[in-house]
């Protein structure tokens, strides 16, 4: 059995991500990290401070996640934490993320880099309600809103969304096959792709709009911040 929760990495989710962990008992989470983001993630929580963690990117997740009282990547570590409470193997089953990069910038094209800079040149004033907005927008319309993607950026949407979903389909295909039961926590503009491309499996989905709205029996704790990590690939 593949179960597919979609989230979102700056919203307050860790206590509903542990509760549908705890819930549903899998053999194995799965999380949409690679080893590097998954060891940076726990660097963080115990107070360090690692190469990269400064970057562009990393800063405006987390000023965002600020805005809804957590950190960036918050819910991955309540993932981890949920398999370790429930002894439960942990799988890191996203590319490694300096090779996605290295990428993206290889194959876009001069328009799609102008049209990026543009773009990254507006993200500082981006508000909570701003995010509430377009997240509103992809709930309703999931499929075009990640069209629409395409239609700007197509490498992006190929290297950062359609490509991983490949590798992470992929994964859990064999996660099941080695454990029986599998559970992933992955951004929710992958769940659409991953699940269309692991329709003979008829996965189990439920959506960030859902997960946000998960009904938790009782307030849990901080998520530990040391694991034992099993790596898929």
């Amino acid at each position: 059995m593949i179960i597919l929760v979609g989230v979102g990495h700056v919203f307050d989710i860790q206590r509903q991500v542990r509760q549908i962990i705890q819930e549903h008992v899998p053999a194995a989470v799965a999380l949409e990290l690679d080893r590097n983001r998954f060891y940076g993630l726990q660097a963080r929580a115990r107070g360090e401070v690692l190469p990269g963690s400064n970057s562009f990117a990393a800063r405006f997740q987390d000023r965002i996640a600020s805005q809804f009282g957590v950190k960036a990547g918050d819910e991955m570590l309540a993932g981890a934490k949920a398999a370790s409470e429930i002894n439960a193997k942990l799988m890191l089953i996203d590319r490694d993320i300096n090779w996605v990069m290295d990428e993206l910038r290889r194959r876009m094209t001069f328009k799609e880099k102008v049209k990026m800079l543009v773009a990254l040149f507006f993200t500082p004033f981006v508000r909570k309600k701003t995010v509430e907005r377009e997240m509103k927008k992809y709930e309703e319309a999931s499929d075009q809103y990640l069209e629409e993607l395409a239609k700007e950026f197509p490498t992006v949407k190929a290297v950062l969304i359609d490509e991983r979903n490949t590798h992470m389909a992929n994964a859990l295909v064999e996660i099941e096959k080695q454990h029986g039961s599998v559970l992933a926590i992955i951004g929710d503009g992958h769940v659409g792709g991953i699940s269309k491309l692991l329709a003979e499996k008829n996965p189990k989905v439920i959506r960030l709009a859902e997960v946000r709205g998960w009904k938790v029996e009782a307030k849990e704790g901080q998520a530990s911040v040391s694991f034992s990590v099993n790596v898929q690939g």
